[in-house]
């Protein structure tokens, strides 16, 4: 029976953000910019020819989950912080963290937004086609100011060779169509975080292709099983959680965020007959600020990953906002995929333009604060104004799969 429904600048090259165990975080917001909202309604069917297009279910407007936006915002916020070491120091550890809390949400609000359309007959095609239109613009906008990046450093910078044209011209044809360069020791070198979203795109396609298989909550379970075993394997060899962002750990990123994400997908089949007491929204946003000063360790992250993450969204979906709070939690997830999409090139960008007037963003323990306030509030102007038409655009570029194209596997094949 299924069960109800309900950093980076000038002077600081793109090598510094090689993979160090428990000292390197890299996120994937998956989610971006889209309001969560959920219900224990069971969800309406609606007839194919509706794809892609608004499904007919009141489950998805009865009311909304803002702390699940606010607590992707704070991460995507300590992400910027600890891309920073110049200004904030080593003090954020473990905000590696964060990349698996954004797998295990996007999987949740995923399972919400996309299962009722799956079993109303939207293909995988189809679902492919809208995660591509809501996660490209972004993703092209950061890797093209990561271009421009290295063709400047290439051009014009005097210091260690860091870039040039031999290393970026191989790495351009992959850049465009988000696939990772082979030819360098980053999967996607020109904005190193881009890691993430390919790992996203991944369990996006493998749990659409298998999602008959997966509909079945015991074959889900043992997915999450076998796959956190080999998080802990992996854990165990690299003496870190933080994989996938580099070839050398290429393969270990793929049981990572395979277990986050179907473990995101378990929590949203179950969270409403979970009973857990609710907790003031600003305790649970201010325990992801906590967790990424806490020196954990390989084994810490471990337990992260296995018990802390799942706890922190189930309690922030049973989580009511008002006020303040609640308008916090909708800027910040609003502006929290383009914080991470965009916070690297900016950075260098506003570390390049403090050079002109002879400082450098460590000079002042201004700076730090100063530039994390502006690239919220830059991207919260730009998710409305840039980001959606930009979406509008591609969803336009893009065609539609014919109707005959064929449907989520009803057979669990």
């Amino acid at each position: 029976m299924r069960p109800p429904t309900f950093s980076l600048s000038l002077t600081q090259p793109f090598h510094r953000l090689e993979h160090e165990a428990g000292r390197v975080f890299t996120p994937g917001h998956l989610m971006g910019r889209m309001p969560v909202t959920m219900s224990g309604a069971a969800p309406v069917k609606a007839p194919s020819h509706l794809w892609p297009g608004k499904i007919k279910d009141a489950s998805m407007t009865a009311r909304s989950f803002r702390t699940l936006d606010g607590i992707r915002g704070v991460a995507a916020i300590c992400i910027v912080a600890h891309h920073m070491p110049q200004c904030f120091g080593s003090w954020l550890l473990s905000a590696q963290m964060a990349v698996d809390l954004f797998f295990v949400l996007s999987g949740f609000v995923l399972a919400h937004v996309y299962e009722p359309r799956f079993r109303a007959g939207m293909t995988p095609l189809h679902f492919l086609r809208l995660r591509i239109v809501r996660l490209y613009p972004l993703y092209l906008l950061g890797t093209t100011l990561g271009i421009l990046q290295a063709v400047l450093m290439a051009q014009y910078y005097q210091g260690p060779d860091i870039w040039n044209w031999p290393r970026i011209l191989p790495s351009l044809p992959f850049a465009a169509v988000m696939l990772p360069a082979p030819f360098d020791r980053y999967l996607f070198p020109f904005n190193a975080v881009m890691w993430s979203i390919f790992f996203e795109l991944a369990a996006n396609l493998i749990w659409v292709v298998f999602w008959r298989r997966l509909e079945r909550t015991g074959f889900l379970v043992a997915v999450v099983i076998g796959s956190g075993a080999l998080l802990v394997v992996d854990t165990f060899l690299f003496k870190t959680t933080a994989v996938g962002m580099g070839w050398n750990t290429f393969l270990p990123g793929f049981p990572r965020v395979v277990y986050s994400f179907m473990l995101g997908v378990l929590l949203h089949r179950f969270h409403g007959a979970v009973t857990l007491r609710r907790v003031p929204p600003g305790l649970l946003l201010a325990a992801i600020p906590v967790m990424a000063l806490l020196p954990l360790g390989a084994y810490g992250q471990l337990f992260c990953a296995l018990v802390v993450l799942p706890l922190l969204v189930l309690l922030g979906a049973k989580s009511e906002t008002s006020g303040m709070t609640r308008l916090f939690c909708e800027k910040t997830g609003a502006a929290s995929y383009a914080v991470y999409a965009l916070h690297l090139p900016a950075l260098a960008f506003f570390s390049g333009l403090l050079l002109i007037f002879g400082l450098q963003i460590e000079d002042s323990p201004l700076l730090g604060p100063i530039f994390i306030v502006l690239v919220v509030v830059g991207c919260v102007l730009l998710a409305d104004r840039i980001e959606t038409p930009m979406r509008q655009l591609l969803s336009r570029l893009i065609p539609e799969p014919a109707p005959s194209a064929v449907a989520v596997d009803r057979k669990g094949s």
